[in-house]
């Protein structure tokens, strides 16, 4: 079985955006000041490197010079290590000095089959579409990127296979492409551009690639001249020398905190800049935003030369730019003028670059907007940005009861704390049994795919939600079972997922993530989860909790959650009465000046029988009510989201305002507004309306 995700151990982790936008690339793409030429690639790249790491410099160039570009058609590539074939994994592939038009309708594919002829096709990448802004069958500064999929035990280490780069034969009659596909052999089905012997410990692109030789498409792309010369050659480096290592090997500044961006620049010497001007530097948010969420387009940092750096007599500069904690935006957030949620299920960490830019006499500095259409821009770089560091692998587990086991009815789980990469295919599921050693499974969830916006084994902020449906009969009172969270095991031979199933024990099925000995009352709240004890929950768990985890579990009251919201407005001042407006409340009560803030702002005046009640307890509704009102009640649009809230339901309004500002428990499902609060939910409720202020 694999380590767990908490290990920290080096992973794929590459940040891309899923569907269209940036692409981490960990060294300088240097461009020419032509203005056709000077656009941001990394808005071009293809999403299908979304997993995995790059290689420390994209382009290198043979004999480790740095060079200006070529217009020759001679490619190079670089590629991941392939460490285990009995497991799925990618090879991200990362090619340049594809220059010229290449005859192919929509672009090229990476495709891996056994050395030799008319080998059928065992593993291919999606289209690597065409992204230069000129021409129609080209790629920019001939740089393509790509990801190649190899199901578990596709290859075998013992054969020797060929890493090719195919374009495609057009189209056939009105719609289909003719395009190698797996499980077929290539010939006359595209047309080879360039291939090379596969390194199963990978390769760092110092050896060119082979022409095609001897074969019926063996005509190389004639490349098209450039009709802009590049002048003198200018580099630019960045690194974060004491950032944020989140998966061991690249490392990040977390805007939150702050830190150093180290550049380093050459050719930028007094002819250079007497014919394009200034140099300044700017980090700002790259031209990509989930949707529904806008960019921050107002936070960015800007370094001019002479003021914030030096460049040498020989045209080169080194120096270290400051950013301070939260002088950049951590997150985009929802573009809406009810909420703005930078919290919880909608936290996307801001993506940035850096750019190098040339800046004229007398002009003012550029807008995001205008670096995005790459005015003036010489050079663009991402930027690896964190947010906030991420939580430790700490699993957590709420559900509801299981009312009357000789009935049908869905166990519906909350987990939290599941931080990092999971070993995992797809994504994970929940499974009921009984407690022992190899029991069958009784139930289990879907699999819950991942989610995370940027990470593509791993969950947004840690939390997934699934339903386990438990058909009548399945459990009785008098047995004891656990539920349990697993990863799948990837494919089998036979392209079956190894995932638990009904009526199979779940050993080799699956990776143990975390178990509970399952509460047929349900939990009232999220329970720390045990990690696996040798794949095997039949074990009493001998943790004792800490006396503040327990005090976690005791229910919260009313007078908690007023001084708790009082907290949070600043405690303002308040003209307090002589006498106490509630006979048991006295007016020395340290909390008096809170309660009656909260009937001034009219988010409660006590209870009917004229008492105020500071140690009953509050349920959910009661929750949502105090604090809809503590933001003075605004108008509310929308439907509920909830299972047993309706139009017309008590509290209708308040609890659809608590769920579109992320102040509930539960964001969809039920939302059980009877249920009573515990001091460990009402402190993450209080955070979330925080949050939602801000």
């Amino acid at each position: 079985m694999s380590s767990l995700p908490n290990s920290k151990a080096p992973s794929s982790f590459a940040r891309a955006a899923q569907g269209c936008g940036a692409l981490v690339l960990a060294g300088a793409m240097v461009f020419p000041m032509s203005p056709a030429l000077a656009q941001n690639v990394t808005a071009e790249a293809p999403a299908a490197v979304a997993a995995g790491s790059l290689p420390a410099n994209p382009t290198p160039k043979a004999g480790g010079d740095q060079k200006a570009e070529t217009n020759a058609f001679t490619p190079h590539w670089s590629y991941s290590a392939l460490t285990d074939t009995s497991k799925d994994q990618d090879l991200h592939f990362n090619g340049w000095d594809f220059n010229g038009d290449i005859n192919s309708p929509k672009g090229v594919q990476i495709l891996i089959r056994e050395k030799g002829s008319n080998t059928p096709v065992l593993a291919i990448s999606d289209i690597v579409e065409y992204n230069n802004p000129e021409y129609a069958f080209q790629y920019q500064h001939g740089h393509l990127i790509g990801n190649v999929r190899i199901p578990a035990n596709t290859l075998d280490s013992a054969k020797q296979y060929t890493v090719e780069v195919w374009g495609n034969n057009g189209y056939e009659g009105s719609d289909k492409l003719v395009t190698p596909v797996v499980g077929q052999a290539p010939e006359g089905r595209g047309t080879l551009l360039a291939w090379q012997d596969l390194n199963f410990k990978g390769s760092d692109g110092v050896q060119a690639a082979n022409l095609p030789m001897a074969q019926d498409n063996d005509k190389k792309p004639e490349p098209k001249p450039d009709p802009k010369p590049v002048e003198q050659s200018t580099t630019f480096e960045v690194s974060i020398p004491n950032g944020y290592k989140y998966d061991g090997v690249n490392t990040f500044l977390v805007t939150t905190e702050g830190g150093t961006v180290h550049v380093k620049g050459s050719g930028y010497t007094k002819e250079w800049r007497a014919q394009h001007g200034t140099v300044a530097l700017y980090i700002a948010p790259a031209k990509y935003a989930p949707s529904g969420y806008r960019i921050p387009t107002s936070d960015m940092l800007r370094f001019v030369e002479g003021q914030d750096f030096t460049i040498a007599d020989d045209g080169t500069f080194e120096a270290d730019l400051k950013v301070e904690a939260y002088k950049l935006a951590a997150y985009y957030f929802v573009d809406d003028d009810n909420f703005h949620d930078p919290t919880g299920g909608t936290k996307y960490d801001v993506r940035y670059e850096i750019h190098v830019v040339a800046e004229q006499k007398g002009q003012k500095p550029l807008t995001t907007q205008e670096l995005w259409t790459s005015k003036n821009v010489v050079s663009t770089q991402v930027l690896n940005t964190l947010g906030e560091k991420p939580e430790p692998f700490a699993p957590r587990l709420g559900y509801n009861g299981v009312a009357d086991p000789a009935k049908s009815q869905d166990l519906n789980i909350g987990a939290q704390g599941f931080y990092g990469n999971i070993n995992s295919v797809k994504g994970v599921q929940l499974v009921v049994r009984e407690k022992g050693s190899n029991t069958p499974v009784l139930a289990t969830s879907d699999i819950i795919e991942f989610d995370h916006p940027t990470e593509s084994s791993a969950y947004r902020d840690g939390n997934l939600y699934g339903s386990v449906h438990l058909p009548a009969n399945t459990l009785n009172a008098s047995k004891k079972y656990v539920l349990e969270v697993w990863a799948n095991d990837g494919y089998g031979e036979n392209g079956k997922l190894i995932a638990p199933v009904v009526g199979k024990s779940t050993e080799g099925r699956g990776t143990l993530l975390a178990w509970q000995d399952l509460d047929l009352n349900g939990t009232n709240g999220y329970r720390d989860a045990n990690l696996p004890n040798a794949q095997d929950p039949n074990e009493d768990d001998n943790q004792i909790p800490d006396p503040s985890d327990e005090k976690l579990k005791t229910p919260a009251t009313r007078g908690e959650l007023a001084a708790a919201l009082y907290i949070q407005a600043g405690t303002p001042e308040v003209k307090l009465p002589e006498t106490s407006p509630w006979p048991d409340v006295k007016t020395d009560d340290p909390n008096f000046p809170a309660y009656v803030w909260a009937r001034q702002k009219g988010i409660t005046f006590g209870w009917s029988d004229g008492k105020f009640h500071a140690d009953a307890g509050i349920s959910n509704a009661t929750v949502a009510a105090f604090t809809y009102r503590a933001t003075g009640s605004p108008a509310v649009k929308g439907d509920s989201p909830y299972s047993d809230v309706a139009p017309g339901s008590a509290f209708y309004r308040e609890i659809l305002w608590a769920q579109q500002n992320k102040v509930v428990l539960n964001a969809s499902g039920a939302f059980d507004a009877q249920h009573m609060v515990t001091h460990g939910e009402l402190e993450t409720l209080i955070e979330a309306f925080q949050a939602r202020a801000k």
